[in-house]
């Protein structure tokens, strides 16, 4: 699947207020509770949220996390029934519906040589307006 990879927690910001178009330096944001690579993302009740992803053993991860931006913080929410990366992700009335990807790593033959293994997974994450007070 991937040799090696270099995960990073680092979250840059694309700020529209001042200066338009440019990037926060990363310092200047906070990092994710969880390394994560090919992870669902989307904007969710004003919070950035993430899920699931490839972890850093490499194996799918359950976990997911909101990005609170006024108060600069990373929330856990509740993972997913289903650890798995490669997903797809939409939001569909203030739900976030995470469908398909890869639920695990099968090793095969003496070579070691893995391959991914589909999913036909899917689950909606709704988080309620009081949960983010």
């Amino acid at each position: 699947m991937y040799d090696a990879p270099l995960f990073t927690t680092n979250t840059a910001v694309h700020s529209q207020p001042s200066p338009p178009g440019a990037w926060l330096k990363s310092e200047e944001t906070v990092a994710m509770k969880t390394k994560r690579a090919d992870f669902a993302a989307a904007y969710l009740r004003g919070r950035m949220v993430v899920a699931g992803g490839l972890g850093h053993e490499p194996s799918a991860l359950d976990t997911v996390e909101a990005f609170h931006p006024q108060r600069k913080k990373w929330e856990r929410l509740a993972p997913m029934n289903f650890p798995r990366c490669s997903t797809s992700s939409i939001v569909i009335r203030d739900r976030l519906l995470v469908v398909g990807g890869v639920n695990q790593v099968a090793r095969l033959n003496r070579k070691r040589r893995s391959i991914a293994v589909p999913s036909s997974a899917h689950e909606i994450l709704y988080v309620k307006e009081e949960e983010y007070l």
